[in-house]
């Protein structure tokens, strides 16, 4: 997840999604997930409760592991998350966080059993060594043995950031602004009947006050974006049949959105915003898992903001360093599992941005690799955690703190 849960505020603001995907961050590191090859499942309904071995060692090899952390402990966890995306510099986000219940497993029909996570409660504070600052509350709730899902945020934000202008319009160089920013992110979704697929309503809003440089005269945004807010209310319609959200064996992870931002719903803007992912996990051998990622988010009927365009969202390549009013872009990333604790990864990606989804097709490619490791911190499960460092075809080296695949979404 690169320090990020990866939840539907999806490409609103560089910095706010950084600062909205730690309320979830926080909360991700006791969400449960259905073992994977190799990970001991529960013996009952709920997560193994044995304090042997301690709280912090797993009994079967003796290594750190949190499994009985996770299992055993419901109430408030303090907990510190490194911020490390390139866009707002280095930083420390700290989080308070309450656990309302324990995970629990659960059987859907003609499925095979699997853990939903626990009501989570989360207050949050975030800076980075650019002077980016914020805080907010985030709220997980699952009921009906996770048929209903929910997830929110809200917060404010103090960014500071660079533009490099819609359509990298500016040549690469880029011109620093400030922006303070209100955040709202609502998203309630049903199970339909016994598949896989959920079903659900979403709203976000921001509120935007921007002030570029002394030379952001040529920055292409218009005044009436600086000081504005966007209010838009939509649909999910979601499917998931992985094996667990962290870090996958195999399954299917997919997602269509549109929100309708308009005045009417206290917003300054009418438009359309439709986004769509779609993530497949395909296990080649016993030590070999292949994932592979599909993205793409479109503006329609109307003109957005600056701060709400869609842009690509991939390790290697700064987030906010390519937006326009389309944008597409595939990843590919391989794990390799050295041995039952440590994994090797491999990643590469393609995106294209454009002014539209008919001029995706001649636009310029946009491409990022890297490499890293993994640490399987939780064999109960599943979850692991590690270092991705993304290179970037302009130059540009990233280095990201990760949990799972970095494609984690709630």
């Amino acid at each position: 997840m690169m320090t990020t849960f990866n939840m539907d505020v999806r490409r609103t603001c560089v910095g706010i999604r950084a600062v909205v995907i730690f309320v979830l961050a926080a909360a991700g590191l006791v969400i449960a997930a259905e073992p994977s090859d190799g990970v001991t499942p529960p013996a009952t309904t709920r997560p193994s409760t044995q304090p042997a071995a301690g709280l912090l060692e797993d009994p079967v090899d003796g290594a750190f592991d949190v499994s009985n952390f996770l299992s055993t402990r419901v109430g408030f966890l303090p907990l510190a998350m490194p911020i490390t995306e390139p866009a707002v510099g280095y930083g420390l986000a700290l989080g308070l966080t309450f656990f309302h219940d324990k995970p629990q497993a659960v059987n859907y029909p003609g499925q095979p059993p699997r853990v939903i996570m626990p009501n989570i409660t989360t207050v949050f504070g975030a800076g980075t060594e650019n002077g980016t600052w914020s805080a907010g509350l985030g709220q997980i709730n699952s009921w009906n043995q996770g048929k209903i899902r929910y997830v929110g945020a809200v917060g404010y934000a103090n960014l500071d950031l660079d533009w490099f202008g819609k359509g990298d319009s500016l040549g690469g160089r880029s011109i620093s602004y400030t922006n303070d920013v209100l955040f709202l992110y609502q998203k309630l979704t049903f199970k339909l009947g016994d598949s896989n697929f959920f079903l659900g309503p979403q709203y976000r809003l921001l509120s935007s006050d921007a002030t570029f440089a002394r030379d952001g005269s040529d920055s292409g945004v218009v005044n009436a974006d600086l000081k504005s807010q966007t209010s838009g209310l939509g649909a999910v319609l979601a499917y998931d049949s992985l094996d667990q959200p962290f870090s996958p064996t195999r399954g299917v992870r997919a997602e269509v959105s549109y929100s309708q931002q308009a005045e009417a719903l206290g917003g300054d803007f009418d438009y359309g915003r439709l986004n769509a992912f779609g993530i497949v996990y395909l296990p080649l051998t016993e030590k070999f898992v292949l994932g592979l990622r599909a993205d793409s988010g479109f503006v329609t009927g109307g003109d957005a903001p600056f701060y709400d365009l869609p842009g690509l969202i991939t390790r290697g390549i700064p987030r906010g360093r390519y937006v326009d009013n389309a944008e597409v872009l595939t990843e590919m990333e391989l794990r390799y599992d050295v041995t039952a604790r440590w994994s090797l990864i491999g990643f590469g990606s393609i995106g294209r941005v454009a002014d539209s989804f008919g001029d995706l097709g001649s636009a310029d490619n946009h491409t990022a690799v890297g490499t890293g490791f993994r640490y399987l911190i939780a064999r109960q499960y599943g979850m692991r955690m590690g270092l991705d460092v993304g290179y970037a075809d302009d130059g540009d080296w990233s280095v990201y703190l990760t949990m799972g695949t970095g494609w984690v979404r709630p």
